[in-house]
């Protein structure tokens, strides 16, 4: 009998707290009786309590036969909790729907419309394809019904079971269409908030309801209603840009007259998205100026985000990014209030301005933006200023008042000191917004963006660039590395007037031991150091020749980058390391010559320490097991101290001639910046024809199979009797060994009557009880069963441990001659 309703499994189940488990494995028991029971009441009631327990988590799959019986009620409170738990419950793959179709269809036609109303609940969470396909008609027949509420659970139903069913769209729409004319204002609401979904898939099938959609937008208060509207038409406009005209003057007048911020925001979107800024009509303000349309947009834009509202402030933002796509001039006047949101605690709003102000880079405030970008990357907890002391951060109001960059181009930050990881702050309870990686890997490349944008159009001091690259090597705190090396390399090869104050900053980066002690190949600034090596090598004549710059480039940690890393640094060290020597030699003396000899010892003393191991190592033998382009290097290097060494065995009154011209190797033509597509613009010049071989050709046999050459004419080969009979002599010393092998009649012995000697007689291993049972059989049989005799084969093949009977030497000649088995 019944025992407990819902509510005591409810009370039952705060009562037990501790011993939880049980009671609801007891309260399962229970249903599972109650569930069996004839009376429709307690079976409903027992549905409702396993659906309750279905939400905390427990299964009841194991009683969906007992659900579609509760559905099946002719009482409306019983009717209810069945289809209440077939929503819980029921999936695509829920075996009991199948006897559900004529149940809901009886329900979708009672005369009761609340029957109706939860058989459309119901079957738009448990519909399935052949749900869908079975009952679309009936549902579709309901968009008549008298009662609007019907009705518009009817368009939400037919739209959820077109998910399942496409082919149900072909009918629904023209009815979709009519609804758009219901005199209920919900119905129509329900109508255009499908359209609204259906259109996300496919908007250009829906473009001939944008007459009514109109009309709705002008005769409509219902402002969820005119939100979809607005949203739908978003979506049309790219495919019909003459609607843009058309909806010009409602949404000015919305923009300019609603106080809903859903609905305004909607309008100014719709306008941006759509291009309807564009079309050059004058709209009438708030205060009755006539002002473009785009104009009043931005304007209202502010109250967005300027709001303190965070979900406000976010949007507006979104609809300022694509606003400053179409006209970025409106943007630029709300530099101020965007630098503020640069500051915002929440990570979104902060990606958005970021977004927003990279946009707003100009050549008057790019210098403003980068500095207050690399504030934030300088006051988190991630890296810290040094300047003279270590106790924590820099003062903020101290970065403030004075500039990150000074009036000579040098960046402050890299003048002052290092940067170490500090300490995190003891007030700084709340996390940095600007320790996010995402957010300093963006703030980075906005940076980065926001200077060399359109070939380096908003760049007036390039010397302050190449600060900045050096200044990030130290703030970013992300692995920025080879986009830094890429800026550096560019900026310096393409700007001839940068290249002496840039081989400078390289020189500064490959001195700081903080980071080149530690590097390896994989390090985030090993890029940016190989970069470094390059440029001071490449252009190391434009500053005054120092031999200290060799031992920069022979750093210890050498042998940890990678091989093409290693090379470039050996390379750059050639090339300082001749540049030297072209510079001392033009002022000769014993003082010049002693420096050569030692640093040309020094030198070499490092390559060999760093690439050979120690002295008494074989030099040939250490070069051979480095990298091929570093081996190349070392050994040009090698010779060239070589030289020198040779060169300057004694001391002459004039500097040696080959100290002079050494450097001419790598300076003999200038290294220019060329274009990619520079190659396609050079003219062929006449008769030169670039499709031929300029020597003779080389084949191609790696994808063809050669064939052999065929015999000359005269060298034919003629079979004769000796080949055939060499071939068959062949085949029968093959065959002679062959126990299983019955020679022919031609084949045998003349002399039959005597005995094969011992030695030419065939041993095989026989099973003798299964041939005398095979030849029993066979004989009884008409016709012969070979197969057995195969299998007597397989089973002498599979060789079983059994103990066989002993060896009986058999001569097979032929069948005629098969000697009888014993």
């Amino acid at each position: 009998m019944f025992e407990k309703t819902l509510t005591d499994l409810i009370q039952g189940l705060r009562a037990n707290k501790r011993n939880e488990s049980e009671y609801i494995g007891k309260s399962l028991e229970e249903i599972q009786n109650e569930v069996q029971l004839s009376d429709m009441h307690y079976k409903s009631v027992a549905i409702d309590k396993l659906n309750y327990l279905h939400m905390l988590g427990y299964d009841m799959n194991w009683a969906n036969f007992n659900v579609v019986e509760v559905m099946s009620s002719a009482k409306f409170g019983e009717k209810r909790s069945g289809y209440l738990a077939a929503t819980q419950s029921f999936n695509q793959d829920t075996d009991v729907l199948m006897l559900a179709t004529n149940l809901i269809r009886k329900d979708l036609s009672s005369s009761n419309f609340m029957e109706v109303s939860i058989a459309l609940d119901g079957l738009a969470q448990i519909a399935t394809a052949e749900l869908a396909m079975d009952l679309f008609d009936d549902v579709l027949a309901i968009l008549d019904h008298s009662r609007p509420y019907i009705r518009k659970k009817a368009i939400v139903c037919l739209y959820k079971m077109t998910l399942k069913h496409p082919e149900g769209l072909h009918d629904f729409v023209p009815q979709l269409k009519e609804r758009l004319d219901d005199p209920d204002p919900s119905v129509v609401s329900s109508a255009v908030s499908v359209i609204c979904e259906l259109a996300h898939t496919n908007p250009r099938n829906y473009l001939p309801l944008a007459p009514k959609l109109y009309h709705l937008l002008n005769s409509s208060n219902n402002n969820w209603m005119l939100i979809k509207i607005v949203k739908l038409f978003a979506s049309l406009t790219p495919i019909e840009p003459r609607l843009a005209k058309k909806l010009h003057g409602p949404l000015s007048n919305l923009i300019c007259t609603t106080t809903a911020m859903s609905l305004l925001y909607e309008c100014i979107n719709t306008a941006v998205v759509g291009d309807i800024i564009s079309v050059p009509l004058p709209v009438t303000d708030s205060i009755g100026r006539e002002i473009d349309f785009a104009e009043l947009c931005a304007h209202k834009l502010e109250v967005f985000y300027d709001s303190s509202d965070h979900n406000l402030r976010y949007v507006g933002l979104v609809t300022l990014a694509e606003l400053q796509v179409r006209r970025p001039d409106l943007v630029v006047n709300q530099y101020e209030t965007i630098l503020r949101c640069l500051d915002d605690p929440d990570m979104g709003i902060r990606m958005r301005a970021l977004q927003v102000v990279s946009g707003m880079a100009t050549r008057k405030n790019l210098t403003q933006i980068a500095k207050r970008l690399m504030s934030q990357l300088i006051l988190s907890h991630t890296i810290a200023l040094k300047p003279g002391n270590t106790d924590g951060e820099p003062d903020e109001g101290e970065l403030e008042s004075s500039p990150l960059i000074d009036p000579s181009g040098v960046s402050l930050v890299s003048a002052k000191g290092s940067f170490t990881t500090p300490k995190k702050a003891a007030n700084s309870s709340e996390p940095n917004p600007a320790d996010s990686p995402e957010y300093r890997l963006a703030a980075v490349e906005a940076i980065l963006d926001m200077c060399s944008r359109q070939s380096y159009a908003n760049m007036t001091n390039f010397e302050w660039y190449v600060a900045v690259l050096v200044d990030l090597v130290y703030i970013a705190g992300v692995d920025v590395g080879h986009l830094l090396s890429q800026r550096l390399l560019d900026a310096t090869v393409r700007v001839r007037q940068v290249r002496e104050y840039s081989v400078r900053m390289m020189r500064r980066l490959l001195s700081d031991s903080q980071l080149t002690e530690y590097v390896t190949g994989d390090s985030p600034n090993a890029a940016v150091l190989s970069t470094a090596a390059y440029i001071l090598g490449e252009y190391c004549a434009l500053v005054p020749a120092s031999c200290d710059d060799i031992g920069l480039l022979l750093l210890p940690s050498l042998r940890r980058l990678t091989s093409d890393q290693q090379a470039t640094f050996v390379l750059a060290a050639m090339k300082v390391y001749t540049n030297w020597l072209q510079d001392v030699s033009g002022y000769w003396n014993d003082e010049i010559w002693e420096l050569v000899r030692s640093t040309n010892t020094t030198t070499m003393d490092s390559v060999t320490s760093l690439f050979f191991g120690q002295e008494g190592d074989d030099l040939d033998m250490a070069v051979a097991e480095l990298p091929l382009q570093v081996e190349s290097l070392l050994r040009h290097f090698i010779e060239i101290t070589k030289a020198v060494s040779v060169a300057t065995s004694n001391m002459s009154a004039s500097e040696p001639l080959l100290c002079r011209e050494l450097h001419s190797l790598f300076t003999m033509y200038e290294l220019n910046p060329v274009s990619a597509a520079a190659q396609g613009k050079v003219p062929v010049p006449e008769g030169l024809d670039l499709e031929s071989w300029i020597g003779d050709e080389i084949p191609d046999t790696s994808l063809k199979v050669i064939p052999p050459p065929p015999p000359p004419p005269t060298q034919r080969h003629v079979r004769t009797a000796v080949d055939d009979t060499r071939t068959s002599g062949s085949r029968k010393a093959d065959r002679k060994n062959q126990p299983f092998y019955l020679e022919d009649a031609a084949d045998r012995p003349r002399n039959m009557g005597k005995l094969p000697d011992v030695e030419d007689i065939p041993v095989m291993q026989l099973d003798l009880g299964d041939l005398a049972m095979s030849q029993t059989k066979s004989r009884k049989s008409d016709k012969p069963k070979k197969k057995k005799k195969s299998k007597s084969s397989k089973r002498y093949k599979k060789r079983t441990p059994e103990p066989s009977p002993p060896i009986v030497p058999v001569d097979i000649v032929g069948d005629e001659d098969m000697p009888d088995i014993p």
